[in-house]
């Protein structure tokens, strides 16, 4: 057999050019430039938009996963007065175990993650929580910028890898880049990522039990074997747990996809059994964290559910967290809650779903629901979708300001269905000079990414976030306290995280104060901010629920108070209170709380 002529250089230099220009080469030339442009996107938006955290969520979640890593246990330093009752009421000894006190709110996957990438941090040497003198109040806070918002751009970055792949098995390998590419240049998706409160995480897992529960049917109903689509759907039951783990928003998902799983049943394959067996195993692998919640409140989700009665008539604003001895009854309770439900569904409506993305995609995907697509898979998840944010709009109405942004997890569903049904639109239009379908496409994508430019290049960066949360203030006072010892404050929340001490929520009156300075665990601090000062004055400082703590909160002590040393900080806009002079006599005045430390200076530089 003759010897193989060797192929002459400049032949393999041309093949070598023509796979860079037409084959493999140019796909991974097309991902590196998208994954850069994506990278340099982040970077810009994080850096102009990001200066700390400024909601009670972010921070309760970061302090819930530090005490995880470093103790092993789901234990909050944020204690509120009603998780007090309700624990001491579920524990065999009355004890509310402050110390150690088990979190009631949010469930722990978010959590877990934060602790695992601090205990990474910590093995390498690296120091997330600096004290108040090894930290600048011009930084960010390192745990927050170096762990919590990378997690979240991850948590992005996979969802839209997710979206891709569910794009193109819906529709087509153009719906799923059109839908990635508007999915990363929505605004909404980077400021959910930059408040630390775990929806990316969320959304990711969402599209998981989403795009395998697809893959799962579609396989089955073409009577492939076992092997090709049930491992599929255990991972779609697994995705489907750890959303609900995550947060308990996934409640209004799970009978949606459990209704894909249904409808995608045949003559001869029923999908009842299948959707049921979806459900039955969803529920059986979150059965431990259900019962751990029963075990220690009384209920299955913990306080979460009691939420919905903050901002109600009889719990009004946030009176229901500091209510210690708060009275549940069903009945009651519901009739109190539909007038905030009407008033939430109905600015929810407005303001919400409707007018995500800029409107434009949100129309053509309502659209879709009097539209009958070809194959029967799409046609099916578009009515799982549509249950699920049926249902979700029918309970999130009773809850707060943290739940109501939670309609964001539909994005990435409206993005794919609304571009798919544009796509439709534009091939009925038969229009013959394919410029003008990328122009319109490229509109569309454009007016949904507006905001997004404008806040990048036009708006003007945010500032820190005081009042209330200014970082070298928390650190400072939460430090005179010893590690062992409690502080009660209105922002328990900031002085957990980056105080990192056990804080009690002010009670909602002074004898509830007492109460538990008294018999359950002695208060070393006092730390009233404009969380409390801000209060309008004659409804609420003078004659509503903080009546009893407006002396206190103006310097005037009850001559029963303990806690008889003080200072103010920045122009008495804050007050810390404690039972002795724990700090250098020089830098205040004693006995009262007219003393400015040395931070005042710092947080007037930083104006």
């Amino acid at each position: 057999m003759a010897k193989q002529q060797q192929q002459p250089f400049e032949a393999t230099l041309q093949d070598l050019v023509y796979s860079v220009d037409t084959g493999l080469g140019q796909k991974i030339i097309r991902t590196t430039l998208f994954c850069l442009f994506i990278f340099v996107l982040i970077i810009i938006f994080t850096a102009r938009q990001f200066r700390g955290f400024d909601t009670e969520a972010a921070m309760d979640y970061a302090q819930l996963g530090r005490n995880l890593a470093q103790s092993n246990r789901y234990i909050t330093q944020c204690v509120r007065p009603v998780s007090i009752s309700q624990v001491s009421a579920s524990s065999f000894d009355g004890n509310a175990k402050i110390d150690r006190h088990p979190e009631l709110f949010k469930p722990p996957l978010y959590p877990a993650i934060l602790a695992a990438n601090f205990k990474f941090f910590n093995l390498i040497g690296v120091d997330l929580f600096p004290v108040s003198a090894g930290f600048q109040g011009s930084r960010i806070y390192p745990a927050e910028q170096w762990v919590i918002v990378p997690v979240q751009h991850f948590f992005t970055a996979l969802s839209g890898l997710l979206l891709y792949l569910l794009g193109r098995k819906l529709f087509s390998h153009k719906i799923g880049l059109l839908g990635v590419l508007t999915y990363f240049l929505s605004e909404i998706v980077w400021q959910d990522s930059l408040r630390g409160t775990g929806l990316p995480v969320l959304v990711f897992f969402i599209l998981g039990a989403t795009y395998f529960a697809l893959l799962a049917m579609i396989n089955r109903r073409e009577r492939k074997p076992l092997w090709n689509w049930m491992p599929l759907f255990f991972l779609s039951i697994l995705f489907s747990a750890a959303a609900f783990l995550t947060h308990y928003a996934a409640l209004a998902v799970i009978p949606g996809v459990a209704l894909f799983i249904l409808m995608m049943g045949t003559r001869t394959q029923r999908g009842s059994h299948l959707a049921f067996f979806y459900a039955a195993l969803v529920f059986l692998i979150v059965s431990p964290w259900l019962l751990r919640n029963y075990q220690v409140s009384g209920s299955p989700l913990g306080l979460a559910p009691h939420t919905a009665l903050i901002g109600s008539a009889a719990y009004p604003d946030d009176s229901l967290m500091r209510t210690l001895k708060p009275t549940f009854k069903l009945m009651s309770d519901f009739s109190m809650v539909k007038a905030k439900w009407t008033k939430n569904f109905n600015e929810l409506y407005e303001n919400g779903l409707t007018s995500m993305g800029g409107g434009l995609l949100i129309a053509f995907f309502m659209v879709t629901f009097f539209y009958r697509f070809a194959r029967v898979y799409v046609h099916n998840l578009r009515w799982g979708i549509g249950l699920s944010i049926a249902l979700f709009f029918a309970g999130v109405g009773f809850f707060g300001k943290e739940a109501l942004s939670l309609y964001h997890i539909f994005w990435p569903f409206v993005i794919l269905y609304g571009l798919a049904f544009f796509s439709i639109l534009l091939d009925r239009l038969d229009l013959n000079i394919q410029l003008y379908k990328v122009g319109l496409t490229a509109l569309v994508v454009g007016l949904t990414a507006l905001p997004l430019l404008v806040t990048i290049f036009l708006s003007p960066p945010p500032g820190l976030p005081y009042p209330p949360y200014y970082v070298p203030f928390v650190m400072r006072v939460s430090e005179l306290l010893k590690p062992n010892e409690v502080m009660c404050t209105d922002m328990p929340w900031a002085t957990a995280w980056y105080g990192k001490r056990v804080s009690i929520l002010m009670p909602k009156t002074l004898d509830d104060y007492y109460e538990i300075n008294d018999y359950r665990k002695y208060i070393s601090g006092l730390y009233i901010t404009t969380l409390t000062k801000d209060r309008p004055f004659l409804s609420s400082l003078i004659e509503g629920s903080e009546k009893t703590w407006f002396p206190v909160a103006m310097g005037r002590l009850p001559k029963d108070f303990p806690l008889r040393q003080g200072f103010g900080l920045n122009k008495q806009d804050q007050i810390f209170l404690t039972d002795s002079v724990r700090w250098n006599p020089n830098q205040t005045k004693k006995g009262d709380a007219g003393g400015q430390p040395q931070e005042q200076q710092q947080q007037q530089q930083q104006k």
